[in-house]
């Protein structure tokens, strides 16, 4: 068949929930040449799933000024205009789906109901019937391909063998971590994602007496707090990890424990147990789907309101550490029961 693009340009954790879509098309048209387009971060991690023809970056947010910008949507649509007959817009934004209308070609995307922007819907082809909001956004993603006459009713990953690059699998065994280790990520895009420093600490004291803690970061930012966490309670601090050895590093813990971030998705991905913490974004739509794995929250009458910052973080703050620990040690019960 004709050539397929797939857009989804940006969050981590949200082209992490578009892969289950990309692995049910690719089961559906194995022979059909898929590209997918995504801004550069995005990018850089889809390149380590195999199955992606190719992977196009999209730079329109390193344009300088409006007439930068407008300058490359015309290169960009002069080099890709009618090369796919059929383009997916995941995203729902009136940008992504306006990239789907320059790319040419039939445009699926969702309806005004369950586009992000309602705007969107009206660059598109052929709309999505409605999908229930509250249900997971794996399943949203694949309920865009019953256009296609595609059901999934199982939730695939692209996989291949995870492996640690030499200078991960040094780290690990100067750490003396060969025996498994417990990922704590103290990062997350959103600031009403993260749980404060002394909230981690108290995660970190609950839990090191009987595992191997490693404190996972992203950004400078990110590695200061790990950094403060690590001295103060005697964790491990993680390396700065490409995508590829981000994955491997998940793939071979015991255990991650994380907000609603990239960690806690790759995960699920990986089939690693995680503990899922939850403030603004609901557990239900965008918690793991492992059926070992866990999740913690506290529901208020402003939840789940996905705002990025929040004046309170009473959601967050008023987590219960102990929950969090309990969670822990509950999966790690369920594994324990796994091997008698």
């Amino acid at each position: 068949m004709e050539p397929i693009a797939i857009v989804r340009l940006s969050s981590l954790g949200d082209i992490v929930h578009t892969l289950p879509a990309f692995q049910a098309l690719r089961r559906a048209y194995p022979a059909a040449r898929i590209s997918w387009i995504a801004e550069p971060a995005g990018a850089a991690l889809l390149k380590n799933f195999p199955g992606i023809d190719e992977v196009i970056p999209f730079e329109l947010k390193s344009q300088r000024g409006l007439s930068g910008k407008l300058l490359y949507l015309l290169r960009f649509r002069r080099r890709w205009h009618r090369r796919f007959g059929l383009v997916l817009d995941f995203q729902g934004l009136i940008k992504s789906a306006l990239l789907a209308f320059l790319l040419g070609g039939t445009r699926l995307g969702f309806g005004r109901c369950n586009a992000r922007e309602p705007l969107a819907a009206a660059f598109y082809s052929r709309r999505a019937p409605v999908f229930p909001e509250e249900r997971h956004v794996i399943h949203k993603n694949l309920h865009l391909l019953s256009l296609l006459g595609i059901a999934a009713p199982v939730v695939e990953y692209p996989q291949r063998p995870w492996t640690p690059s030499p200078r991960l699998a040094a780290y690990l065994e100067r750490e003396g971590l060969a025996g498994g280790w417990t990922i704590l990520n103290v990062g997350g895009g959103w600031p009403s994602k993260l749980l404060s420093a002394a909230q981690w600490l108290q995660v970190a004291a609950g839990l090191k007496s009987d595992h191997a803690l490693v404190l996972l970061w992203g950004t400078e930012k990110e590695k200061a707090t790990a950094t403060e966490i690590a001295r103060q309670s005697g964790a491990r601090l993680a390396p700065f990890l490409e995508f590829g050895d981000l994955l491997a590093f998940i793939a071979g813990a015991r255990l991650v424990i994380s907000g609603d971030t990239l960690a806690l998705h790759l995960a699920d991905l990986t089939r690693t147990p995680a503990v899922g913490i939850f403030g603004p974004s609901s557990p239900e739509r965008n918690g793991p789907l492992l059926p070992a794995s866990r999740t913690v929250h506290r529901r208020l009458g402003c939840s789940f309101c996905y705002r990025r910052k929040c004046d309170t973080m009473d959601c967050l703050q008023g987590i219960v550490i102990e929950d969090i620990i309990q969670a822990a040690r509950r999966i790690d019960a369920q594994r324990d029961r796994s091997f008698d």
